[in-house]
């Protein structure tokens, strides 16, 4: 009985051991299942966050608007109706332009969706190219739209669908991302990378749109991801078989997946050499090689035999359009600008910005970055080779963008998207070495603008003006009609512009009723030249004549003007209508139906202040004002041409004229000469020299010519002579 007991107690004692052994082991795997379950969800948040800010971005802009998107699916459609790939011809144009140089297998993804769905019949009359686009001009106001809008449905429909699958291939970018952080760095460092990869504007631009970029990402930032592992843990038959097969896919989607070889080659070595693992490292090597050939290399012959290259990047840029100044060192650097610009947010083609600050605070942000990157591979000599290739391909990258650009205009950040997966990862651990956690603050606000981006940027660009029920009561009444419209107002600020400057105007069109045809309307900014012009359908591009309706348009456009023109005059904004394909004009006529020769808008003023005009054989005159705000500083007079220098002393409120008088000795007006000057009185600055030209007779003797300015209402301006006139000849 004791021994029962005794035994019972030690039972007792060994369960109560192995129970708390046991609680002790489950908390620590619970602790440890929240710790991993807490950053898969932020990751499934971020995810989730980047799905549906990239359907806001599809939705912001309009079908084929996208960087290249018309091409792209030009080409998609080539292989959806006929399931050949093109012949490239640089003297042909094609639906598809210079994006049938390229590796067919995005294309083939996307095409195959499409079918699903059903081939549109109506692509054609979707590409209708928007006469007057301002591709690649993004200070422009107006025609950011390439083609004309609305998208007929079964394109816009099959159009959806390619940005669905380009979604769904940039959400396993995301996803990679993290991952490959993740090896690296501590989850949180990931969480990091993967944000600065979904909250890039420009990335979810490109991400919503139909582009084989979206492909070669995903691929490249898994090859990236298990070159990290590798690298970490030793050679792996399995994963080998994998990098092999998705290096072959790369480059079967664009040239950029071939950047990741020579990276995965010295990983290789590292590995090899570290590990003494010649079959593993013999085993990645010939698997890439037989992966390459029989997945992606006939794709490679084929442009051999076609074109005499392996690469087709000749054909390419010839059809894009060759580079035609040298690329120097000076060159790369007035380019860069909008290299890094287009890192971050360069959207439509090539023509929208987003908040002026934006770019500034990112390049700000990266120089952090990269300086914690700097610090972080110093004090961590263990990860020093991931850094290294992560740093390598960066490298290659740059020099293979370099390169294409040596060929054709090609300066755009977001080419280096292929290899975000190093990117992302550097970015995040510079700014964790740097600013810790704080640096989720980055994120938040990189979330904040990407957000913001669709509303305040693209959707605007491509909305067309709403109708109104009247004019506004700020708007300068006027009235001309132009066959089926009728101009019916117009505002501008009445100033002065100075050459390259930007006349901004709103002209007010009542439609009376669609025309027959999309018509455009020019507008010139005219001193005794024309200074500056924009041709334009209405609306910016984004309102067809053929298909608006009845009702009161706000068309608000800005005239840039010549940076190099010369001369002073007032400004005003000639208004026109024409047929653009025939160069046909509509002649205007007024309310009686009377033809009008032209229709003018008075604009404000126009040049440059002068302060050095000069007569020559002039003579000097001292101590003569008008008003207090102009001085007369010397005159010539040859035969009947009398020439006046002036100088503004102040600004004059009004438009003043100059009176000219040639008295007889009773005091009797005999010859008389008044006219304003060029450049109204009320746009001259301070120390501006003007030259007013007079014709008169004066034939000396007991005659006097007096001079001097009255303002609009015939008053003249005071001055410290008899009647405010001075006597500039005679008694």
């Amino acid at each position: 009985m004791f021994y029962f007991s005794i035994f019972d107690a030690n039972l007792r004692d060994s369960a109560r051991q192995v129970s708390s052994v046991t609680l002790t082991r489950m908390n620590n795997a619970i602790i440890r299942a929240r710790q991993r379950a807490s950053p898969r969800r932020m990751l499934l948040l971020l995810l989730t966050a980047f799905a549906i800010l990239a359907l806001i971005y599809a939705r912001a802009t309009p079908p084929l608007e996208a960087s290249d998107e018309l091409w792209h699916f030009g080409l998609v459609m080539q292989l959806a109706t006929t399931g050949d790939l093109p012949v490239q011809d640089a003297d042909v144009t094609t639906a598809w332009r210079q994006e049938g140089s390229q590796p067919p297998l995005y294309y083939a993804l996307v095409s195959a969706g499409v079918r699903l769905t059903g081939v549109p019949t109506d692509f054609d009359a979707a590409r209708q190219p928007n006469p007057h686009a301002q591709a690649g001009v993004p200070l422009a106001v107006g025609n950011k739209n390439l083609v004309l809008h609305p998208t007929p449905p079964e394109t816009a429909r099959a159009v959806l669908i390619g940005r669905l699958i380009s979604i769904a291939l940039s959400l396993i970018t995301v996803a990679a991302v993290y991952a490959s952080a993740r090896v690296i760095a501590p989850s949180w460092v990931a969480l990091l990378a993967g944000a600065i990869t979904a909250f890039n504007p420009m990335f979810l631009f490109i991400s919503a749109s139909i582009n084989n970029d979206t492909l070669v990402i995903a691929l490249n930032s898994l090859i990236i991801w298990l070159v990290l592992v590798t690298l970490r843990d030793g050679f792996s038959t399995r994963r080998s078989l994998l990098i092999a097969l998705l290096v072959a896919l790369a480059s079967l989607s664009k040239l950029s997946g071939l950047v990741l070889v020579p990276v995965i080659a010295l990983m290789g070595l590292m590995v090899a050499r570290r590990q003494r693992d010649l079959r593993g490292l013999m085993i990645l090597g010939g698997a890439m090689g037989i992966a390459w050939s029989g997945i992606a290399g006939w794709w490679y012959l084929r442009n051999l035999q076609l074109y005499g290259e392996l690469f087709g990047t000749t054909m390419m840029a010839a059809v894009a359009g060759m580079r035609t100044d040298a690329l120097t060192i000076q060159t790369l650097l007035s380019e860069f600008e909008g290299f890094r610009i287009a890192y971050w947010g360069w959207f439509g083609g090539v023509n929208i910005l987003t908040f002026p600050a934006f770019y500034p605070i990112m390049d700000a942000i990266t120089l952090i970055a990269v300086s914690g990157a700097a610090i972080y591979g110093l004090r961590q000599r263990h990860q020093r080779p991931a850094l290294l290739l992560l740093g390598l391909t960066l490298v290659i990258g740059a020099g293979g963008v370099i390169a294409w650009t040596v060929q054709t205009y090609a300066s755009q950040g977001r080419l280096l998207f292929p290899l975000i997966a190093a990117i992302s990862p550097l970015l995040a651990l510079g700014l964790a070495t740097l600013l810790r956690r704080a640096s989720f603050a980055i994120a938040l606000l990189m979330g904040v603008v990407a957000f913001a981006i669709p509303f305040s940027t693209l959707a605007p660009a491509y909305r067309a003006p709403a109708p109104l029920t009247a004019l506004p009561a700020s708007a300068q009444p006027v009235y001309a009609r132009f066959g089926d419209v009728e101009l019916i107002g117009y505002e501008t600020p009445d100033r002065r512009y100075l050459p390259g400057d930007s006349i901004p105007i709103t002209v007010y069109w009542k439609v009376l009723q669609p025309s027959e045809r999309d018509l455009s309307l020019w507008l010139h900014g005219l001193t005794d030249k024309v200074v500056g012009r924009v041709d334009s359908y209405p609306g910016g591009g984004t309102l067809r004549t053929s298909l608006w309706m009845p009702g009161i348009y706000a068309d608000t456009y800005a005239i840039p003007t010549d940076a190099n023109a010369t001369g002073r005059d007032r400004l005003r904004v000639q208004v026109g209508w024409w047929d653009y394909p025939s160069g046909r004009l509509i002649p205007p006529t007024d309310a009686n139906g009377s033809q009008l020769d032209s229709v003018m808008l008075d604009a404000g003023a126009f040049g440059r202040a002068t302060t050095t005009l000069k007569l020559d054989h002039m003579v000097t005159v001292e101590g003569v004002s008008f008003g207090g705000v102009i001085a007369l500083r010397g005159y010539t007079l040859e035969g009947d041409q009398l020439a006046l220098l002036w100088e503004a002393t102040g600004t004059p409120s009004a438009d003043d004229t100059v009176f000219v008088q040639v008295l007889d000795a009773a005091g009797e007006v005999f010859s008389q000469s008044d006219a304003p000057p060029d450049l109204p009185t009320h746009y001259w600055q301070v120390g501006e020299h003007t030259i007013t030209r007079h014709t008169i007779t004066y034939s000396g003797g007991d005659q006097r010519l007096i001079i001097g300015w009255y303002a609009p209402d015939g008053v003249r301006l005071t001055t410290d002579r008899s009647d405010d006139a001075y006597v500039l000849i005679g008694g």
